[in-house]
């Protein structure tokens, strides 16, 4: 098991461009590249890999504020978009946007912007590491469920 201030995973290649990466627990997770790259698309890419790392951990934290704010929530999901730097080589994310869609009774716009800002300054290692290259852009969205009014 991984301590929070040593952690280390392993990286074996499996097949083609594929690997397998695992951590000290034991999860699991499939790396490669698309077709159209020499690989055989049968798993995440690496640079796409870099967002889910700052989804989880922007999710999980601004989740942890969230419950310490007794904000209860039906649903909540993060969108995130990565743009890539063509100019750069090797090139990396120059903005990274996350929309976090939020659903539940009586939410606050303003009380699910603070869970996110203080996520983002304060709690969020991957948030810190990538600020200090890419531009991160946050937005809160409050998703109101399917309209109920009918049309005649």
């Amino acid at each position: 098991m991984s301590t929070l201030a040593t952690q280390a995973i392993t990286c074996t290649w499996q097949r083609n461009l594929q690997f397998e990466a695992m951590d000290a627990d034991g999860h699991r997770v499939t790396m490669d590249v698309p077709e159209a790259s020499g690989g055989d698309g049968a798993g995440f890419s690496p640079m796409p890999m870099i967002l889910v790392g700052l989804g989880g951990c922007m999710g999980v934290d601004v989740k942890i504020v969230l419950n310490k704010m007794k904000i209860d929530l039906d649903s909540f999901e993060l969108a995130i978009t990565g743009e890539l730097d063509e100019n750069t080589s090797p090139r990396i994310y120059k903005k990274i946007t996350i929309d976090f869609v939020f659903s539940g009774r009586n939410l606050q716009l303003e009380k699910l912007e603070k869970a996110i800002r203080l996520a983002e300054e304060k709690y969020c290692n991957v948030s810190a590491i990538l600020s200090q290259t890419t531009q991160l852009e946050y937005r809160a969205i409050i998703d109101q469920g399917p309209s109920t009014s009918k049309n005649p």
